[in-house]
Protein backbone atom coordinates (compact mmCIF):
# COMPACT_ATOMS: atom_id res chain seq x y z
CA UNK A 1 0.00 0.00 0.00
CA UNK A 2 1.52 3.13 -0.74
CA UNK A 3 0.77 6.57 0.86
CA UNK A 4 -1.46 9.62 -0.66
CA UNK A 5 0.48 12.85 0.25
CA UNK A 6 -3.95 14.00 0.66
CA UNK A 7 -3.92 12.18 4.10
CA UNK A 8 -1.84 12.27 7.16
CA UNK A 9 0.90 9.53 7.31
CA UNK A 10 0.17 6.55 9.20
CA UNK A 11 2.67 7.61 12.01
CA UNK A 12 1.19 11.37 11.85
CA UNK A 13 -2.62 9.75 12.37
CA UNK A 14 -1.53 7.04 14.99
CA UNK A 15 0.35 10.26 17.25
CA UNK A 16 -3.12 11.78 17.05
CA UNK A 17 -5.15 9.20 18.43
CA UNK A 18 -5.64 8.33 22.02
CA UNK A 19 -3.77 6.27 23.75
CA UNK A 20 -7.25 4.00 24.46
CA UNK A 21 -8.35 4.46 20.81
CA UNK A 22 -4.79 3.17 19.80
CA UNK A 23 -5.36 -0.33 22.20
CA UNK A 24 -8.90 -0.28 20.51
CA UNK A 25 -7.07 -0.34 17.45
CA UNK A 26 -4.33 -2.74 18.02
CA UNK A 27 -7.36 -5.10 19.89
CA UNK A 28 -8.58 -5.60 16.44
CA UNK A 29 -5.77 -5.27 14.42
CA UNK A 30 -4.49 -8.90 16.44
CA UNK A 31 -7.77 -10.25 15.63
CA UNK A 32 -7.12 -9.49 11.67
CA UNK A 33 -10.85 -7.50 12.24
CA UNK A 34 -9.12 -4.85 9.51
CA UNK A 35 -12.67 -2.78 9.38
CA UNK A 36 -13.38 -2.32 13.04
CA UNK A 37 -9.89 -1.81 13.50
CA UNK A 38 -10.69 1.54 10.97
CA UNK A 39 -14.22 2.48 12.38
CA UNK A 40 -11.79 2.98 15.73
CA UNK A 41 -9.97 5.62 13.66
CA UNK A 42 -13.15 7.10 12.53
CA UNK A 43 -14.56 7.08 15.87
CA UNK A 44 -12.20 8.45 17.85
CA UNK A 45 -13.15 12.28 17.16
CA UNK A 46 -10.11 13.33 15.00
CA UNK A 47 -10.76 16.84 13.27
CA UNK A 48 -10.33 17.35 10.83
CA UNK A 49 -11.67 13.79 10.15
CA UNK A 50 -9.50 11.20 8.07
CA UNK A 51 -10.50 9.37 5.16
CA UNK A 52 -11.02 5.79 5.04
CA UNK A 53 -8.60 5.17 2.86
CA UNK A 54 -6.07 7.05 5.44
CA UNK A 55 -7.65 4.58 8.49
CA UNK A 56 -7.31 2.01 6.18
CA UNK A 57 -3.49 2.42 5.55
CA UNK A 58 -2.96 2.88 9.27
CA UNK A 59 -4.41 -0.73 9.79
CA UNK A 60 -2.45 -2.08 7.13
CA UNK A 61 0.68 -0.26 8.80
CA UNK A 62 -0.17 -2.09 12.12
CA UNK A 63 -0.49 -5.38 10.97
CA UNK A 64 3.06 -4.96 9.73
CA UNK A 65 3.94 -3.81 13.31
CA UNK A 66 1.77 -6.38 14.92
CA UNK A 67 2.56 -9.34 12.50
CA UNK A 68 4.02 -11.68 15.33
CA UNK A 69 1.08 -10.94 17.44
CA UNK A 70 -1.65 -11.24 14.59
CA UNK A 71 -4.23 -14.54 15.03
CA UNK A 72 -3.63 -17.02 12.71
CA UNK A 73 -5.79 -17.39 9.64
CA UNK A 74 -8.53 -20.23 9.96
CA UNK A 75 -7.89 -23.75 8.31
CA UNK A 76 -8.15 -23.61 4.87
CA UNK A 77 -8.10 -27.59 4.11
CA UNK A 78 -10.96 -29.63 2.71
CA UNK A 79 -11.55 -31.50 5.81
CA UNK A 80 -11.71 -28.54 8.13
CA UNK A 81 -13.60 -26.48 5.51
CA UNK A 82 -15.80 -29.64 5.28
CA UNK A 83 -16.58 -29.50 9.02
CA UNK A 84 -16.79 -25.59 9.06
CA UNK A 85 -19.67 -25.92 6.32
CA UNK A 86 -21.58 -28.88 8.37
CA UNK A 87 -21.32 -27.21 11.64
CA UNK A 88 -23.65 -24.23 9.86
CA UNK A 89 -26.97 -25.57 11.99
CA UNK A 90 -28.60 -25.49 7.98
CA UNK A 91 -28.15 -27.78 4.88
CA UNK A 92 -25.60 -26.74 2.46
CA UNK A 93 -27.44 -26.88 -0.81
CA UNK A 94 -23.86 -25.84 -3.37
CA UNK A 95 -20.37 -23.94 -2.23
CA UNK A 96 -19.75 -21.05 -4.50
CA UNK A 97 -16.02 -20.38 -5.50
CA UNK A 98 -16.28 -16.54 -6.50
CA UNK A 99 -13.89 -13.40 -7.50
CA UNK A 100 -14.04 -10.16 -4.80
CA UNK A 101 -12.11 -7.36 -4.24
CA UNK A 102 -11.04 -5.15 -1.30
CA UNK A 103 -8.67 -2.30 -0.65
CA UNK A 104 -5.91 -4.73 -0.80
CA UNK A 105 -6.78 -6.34 -4.03
CA UNK A 106 -8.36 -9.60 -5.38
CA UNK A 107 -9.77 -12.40 -3.63
CA UNK A 108 -11.20 -15.88 -3.93
CA UNK A 109 -14.26 -16.26 -1.52
CA UNK A 110 -15.59 -19.34 -1.18
CA UNK A 111 -19.30 -19.57 0.04
CA UNK A 112 -21.68 -22.06 1.20
CA UNK A 113 -25.45 -21.63 -0.04
CA UNK A 114 -28.55 -23.18 1.79
CA UNK A 115 -31.75 -24.00 0.74
CA UNK A 116 -32.89 -19.95 1.22
CA UNK A 117 -30.23 -18.87 -0.72
CA UNK A 118 -28.38 -17.06 2.16
CA UNK A 119 -24.61 -17.40 1.81
CA UNK A 120 -22.12 -17.63 4.39
CA UNK A 121 -18.12 -17.36 4.09
CA UNK A 122 -16.42 -20.32 4.26
CA UNK A 123 -12.82 -19.24 3.11
CA UNK A 124 -11.29 -16.56 1.31
CA UNK A 125 -7.53 -16.74 -0.85
CA UNK A 126 -5.68 -13.57 -1.41
CA UNK A 127 -2.58 -13.16 -4.36
CA UNK A 128 -3.05 -16.88 -5.32
CA UNK A 129 -3.51 -19.02 -8.66
CA UNK A 130 -7.31 -20.24 -9.45
CA UNK A 131 -6.06 -24.26 -9.26
CA UNK A 132 -5.17 -24.33 -5.65
CA UNK A 133 -8.52 -23.15 -4.31
CA UNK A 134 -10.74 -24.90 -6.90
CA UNK A 135 -9.88 -27.89 -5.58
CA UNK A 136 -9.68 -27.64 -2.55
CA UNK A 137 -13.58 -26.12 -2.72
CA UNK A 138 -14.17 -29.36 -5.05
CA UNK A 139 -12.67 -31.78 -2.61
CA UNK A 140 -15.15 -29.97 0.13
CA UNK A 141 -18.47 -29.92 -2.22
CA UNK A 142 -17.72 -33.64 -3.26
CA UNK A 143 -17.70 -34.40 0.72
CA UNK A 144 -20.82 -32.86 1.34
CA UNK A 145 -22.15 -34.36 -1.30
CA UNK A 146 -23.06 -30.52 -3.20
CA UNK A 147 -22.44 -28.90 -6.17
CA UNK A 148 -19.76 -26.38 -6.99
CA UNK A 149 -20.60 -23.24 -8.67
CA UNK A 150 -18.13 -20.88 -10.40
CA UNK A 151 -15.36 -19.05 -10.76
CA UNK A 152 -15.68 -17.64 -14.30
CA UNK A 153 -13.23 -18.49 -16.54
CA UNK A 154 -12.40 -14.80 -16.55
CA UNK A 155 -10.02 -14.68 -13.98
CA UNK A 156 -9.98 -11.73 -11.22
CA UNK A 157 -10.70 -8.58 -13.77
CA UNK A 158 -12.63 -6.53 -12.31
CA UNK A 159 -15.65 -5.87 -14.10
Amino acid sequence: MTHDPRFPSPPALWAALPWEARERVDSHVVRRARLAAAREVLAAGLFPRPALDACLHLVHVREEILADRLAPHPPRDAAALTERAAALGRPVRALELAWDWDSWGTLLVLDALDGAGERTGLASWRGVERAGPLAVAADVARRLGVELRGPGEEGPDRP
